[in-house]
């Protein structure tokens, strides 16, 4: 059912939504009774709230989150960022780092980020124009501005609300790995 890019994206943006300890094959990942094993947090001062697998409640309000297992958390992926932002239609390198925008920031302030990076209208969808520019652009190209406006975004989170900053060195450590890895030229993105 699932493409090998969005396998790809999905379990390289589980790297930062749980953490460097990802391991699908570890005790309790799959069925997701590991709380550490699949990133299950309730931080009072996450705006996400209750989360795991890297799936908010307050962004998924019609979700069991603390009863999600690792296939429920993929399909949630799966229709609700992947294929809501149209990442099966965009060239692979550009579709994952737009699927880890998607992720953590929401789907339309991905789209955004997105259409900035190509120079189109920002309205928050993906439509015919902004496809036929990504197909068109050099991907690393994009890559690299997606990644620079998502570092100004987080640090501009953190200026509007220093209880933010906490977050900030993981954020930023995010964008440099996604950076080298949509960015390696040697790289596959099938």
């Amino acid at each position: 059912m699932y493409t090998q890019a969005f396998e790809d994206a999905v379990n390289h943006a589980m790297l930062y939504e749980v953490g460097g300890h990802w391991n699908v094959d570890a005790p309790g990942v799959r069925d997701g009774t590991s709380k550490k094993g699949c990133g299950y947090v309730n931080d009072p001062v996450d705006p996400g709230g209750e989360t795991k697998f890297g799936v908010a409640k307050n962004a998924n309000p019609d979700l069991d989150v603390k009863n999600l297992d690792w296939e429920g958390a993929k399909a949630v992926y799966y229709r609700r960022y992947w294929l809501n932002a149209s990442c099966d239609k965009l060239p692979g390198r550009i579709a994952v780092l737009h699927f880890d925008g998607c992720v953590n920031h929401g789907v339309g302030r991905g789209n955004k980020i997105l259409q900035t990076a190509l120079g189109v209208g920002q309205d928050g969808v993906i439509g015919d124009m902004t496809l036929s520019k990504a197909n068109e652009a050099d991907p690393i190209e994009v890559c690299n501005d997606i990644c620079n406006q998502r570092e100004m975004l987080y640090r501009n989170i953190v200026a509007k609300n220093p209880s933010q900053g906490k977050y900030l060195g993981g954020w930023l450590r995010r964008i440099s790995e996604m950076r080298d890895f949509t960015t390696e030229p040697s790289r596959d993105f099938a």
